[in-house]
């Protein structure tokens, strides 16, 4: 797909549905936040959301209530978005939405990207909900404001602002499983303080998970040991008009993971992997008013360390491999938002990025011989990208027309163009939107797809190979929906639809090689033309007094073109179905059942990941303003997969590897 077939789409799309007018006021009195779709409580104003795109909102109360403790839990029962486990690095968990994979996922932490807190990318799992306030989740690569990874859509955390009063927040919560292992331990602090115009806010989380097994007669364990630490600190200030916001993130992650290897022809020996990851983000922002618009300026500056300790040999006493990887993200943004110019409201912004990376494999085979190899040494890539978008009203008729530029020395330059538009009205007590979105997308292959060399053997039998001749992605995307408000059923109840339809080329895929016998081997791969394509669907509100009902669900086939098979571990369906009931102004409890349907695991469609269906029950009691506690039981119907059985190549299996678990804790406030 070429720039020239983009602009022309993009151009047609303009051209069919307006003609240049002066902007009118809204006919009927459909809010402009159905736009966004809100799950918990009601949204802020201070967020990524540009109105005519559509936006899914989990709140703060949800978070809640639903006892979510980290970015992935958070997301999961969204319509069109799912979590996958990497096999490769136990107990991560990266996003997908409507068919595109992590790499096409941009997620950002209060409007700026972070890279990647692991060498195989974002785990969601490290991003604990201590200091989230909401999560905002814009699906498809429909706006210009945020960049070529945004293919697939955009995950945005909003922080947590500094409470106008000094406080202290306290979390402690654990949990005990229906298997042997399996308890995990939590504590969340945090800590708001204000000193005449200067607002501090700090914040710690720790958790832990113990190893777990469904068949303890194996060597394999399906669950991993896990330590994972957050700390973050943030001042802010403002001096003549201007706020200043200076803030530091710190995540660490370890995982111990055992797995079996042969070490004869019918014998196997336990085999432990070992991961340490250590991040570091720093930002500077300013934010000021100017003219009718807004500045705001980023600078941003990342560090991981990543170590990868693997024990192929289970006769030896020495890690045989040890993968050790450092990168480095700088990141200058400047953004100028909704300045006005005659009926227009303006975005515009330049950005350049730079990413750094170094890996270094130590390998032993016999312990007098160790052998050091620099696998990437200092490689670099920038990019320089700018954008502007637009945002205007014809009669009912709202359009935000975009287009965003970017470059960088290995691949040169591109330009991607996207619309928005939507429409308002009211039909008797019936509030209806329309929206139709058209975006075209662009992505040159990282740094990881293209250099890195991974030896995950003792990890599910896995060896990964960069791939230096890949070549960029190419996508135009599609959707359009519609949303009724219907106020006459019920409080906040309203009924959507959204149809969409992505068309990619050179999709960068991980493909499995030919290899020796011993294991499985995979590279990254360009696929010549996928296309996405599905439905969502869902109904919310409060039908009956103090319930609470959510039901959505979608339908998402990803196929490869060239062979019309579907691409691997990508459910077909998925369905969500909450109830949540308010007993009293202090006591709620929530049932929440999620569906996953079968997927296929292999390029081939040959070999099937079954379906799924889980059941959580959870409650809350708030004693008073500064007192609550909660409990519940997850996966009630003890679904599980099959227990990890010693072989060489064991198959995928993408169900619940953690059984029944019970968890329970409770939040304090300390004025």
């Amino acid at each position: 797909m070429s720039n020239h077939l983009n602009l022309t789409a993009f151009l047609l799309i303009l051209q069919c549905f307006f003609q240049p007018g002066h902007a009118q006021e809204i006919t009927g009195s459909f809010d402009q936040s159905a736009s966004v779709m809100v799950y918990g409580e009601q949204e802020l104003s201070d967020g990524l959301i540009d109105a005519p795109v559509k936006v899914e909102v989990v709140g703060q109360e949800q978070i809640q209530k639903q006892q979510y403790q980290d970015l992935s839990e958070t997301i999961s029962g969204l319509p069109g978005v799912t979590t996958a486990t990497t096999d490769r690095r136990a107990g991560s968990k990266s996003a997908m939405i409507q068919g595109f994979g992590e790499n096409s996922v941009l997620v950002m932490i209060d409007g700026t990207p972070v890279s990647q807190n692991n060498s195989f990318g974002f785990d969601l799992t490290q991003i604990p909900t201590s200091d989230i306030e909401k999560v905002e989740v814009i699906k498809g690569g429909a706006s210009s404001l945020y960049g070529s990874q945004a293919m697939g859509g955009v995950i945005n955390v909003v922080t947590k602002k500094v409470a106008p009063k000094n406080k202290v927040d306290l979390e402690a919560s654990g949990g005990w499983a229906n298997q042997e292992g399996g308890g995990s331990r939590n504590i969340k602090i945090g800590v708001d303080r204000r000193i005449k115009k200067l607002g501090i806010k700090a914040n710690f989380s720790h958790r832990d998970q113990d190893s777990f097994d469904l068949d303890p007669s194996t060597l394999a364990k399906d669950g991993a040991d896990s330590t994972r630490q957050q700390a973050n600190l943030k001042f802010q200030t403002k001096f003549r008009g201007r706020t200043y916001s200076v803030s530091g993130m710190y995540l660490r992650g370890k995982v111990l993971s055992q797995t079996s290897r042969p070490y004869s022809s019918s014998a196997f020996g336990a085999s432990l992997n070992k991961t340490d990851n250590e991040s570091k983000n720093f930002k500077l922002a300013t934010e000021e008013k100017l003219g009718s618009g807004t500045l705001k300026t980023n600078l941003n500056y990342e560090i991981n360390n990543d170590q990868l300790s693997l024990n192929d040999d289970p006769k030896t006493s020495f890690t045989e491999t040890l993968k050790e990887t450092r990168f480095e993200g700088r990141r200058v943004d400047i953004k100028y938002r909704e300045f006005k110019v005659k009926d227009h409201s303006l975005t515009t912004g330049l950005l350049f990025t730079e990413n750094i990376v170094d890996q270094e494999t130590t390998t032993q085979a016999v312990p007098e011989v160790i052998i050091k190899t620099r696998d990437i040494e200092n490689r670099s890539v920038k990019s320089y990208e700018g954008f502007v978008q637009d945002n205007f009203w014809v009669g009912d008729f709202e359009a935000s027309p975009g287009v965003r530029y970017q470059y960088d020395k290995d691949f040169g330059a591109h330009v991607s163009p996207k619309v928005n538009i939507s429409h308002y009205t009211d039909i008797g007590s019936v509030g209806l939107k329309t929206w139709l979105t058209v975006g075209t997308g662009y992505r040159a292959p990282s740094i990881k797809e293209r250099f890195f060399t991974l030896d995950h053997s003792s990890v599910a039998n896995y060896v990964v190979i960069g791939n230096q001749n890949l070549t960029p992605e190419e996508s135009i995307s599609f959707q359009i929906g519609e949303e009724l408000r219907l106020s006459s059923i019920g409080k906040g109840t309203s009924l959507y639809g959204n149809l969409f339809l992505n068309k990619i080329s050179n999709l960068i895929e991980s493909v499995e090689r030919e290899g020796d016998g011993n294991g499985r081997v995979f590279s990254y791969d360009n696929l010549d033309k996928v296309i996405s394509r599905g439905v969502e669907l869902g109904v919310k509100g409060e039908l009956f007094k103090k319930l609470n009902l959510k039901l959505n669900g979608s339908y998402t086939e990803t196929i490869d073109e060239r062979t019309n098979l579907l691409l691997a571990n990508r459910p077909l369906y998925a369905a969500n179905f909450t109830a949540g009931y308010q007993f009293t102004d202090s006591f709620s409890a929530i049932s929440t059942t999620s569906y996953t349907g079968n997927s296929f695991v292999d390029l081939d469609n040959k070999a099937i990941s079954p379906a799924y269906m889980t059941t959580d029950l959870k409650f809350s009691y708030q004693v008073n303003k500064e007192f609550g506690t909660f409990f519940s039981i997850n996966n009630l119907l003890d679904v599980t997969k099959d227990p990890t059985p010693d072989l060489v190549n064991p198959k995928v299996d993408n169900r619940p590897a953690l059984g029944r678990n019970l968890f329970m804790g409770l939040r304090m406030t300390v004025l």
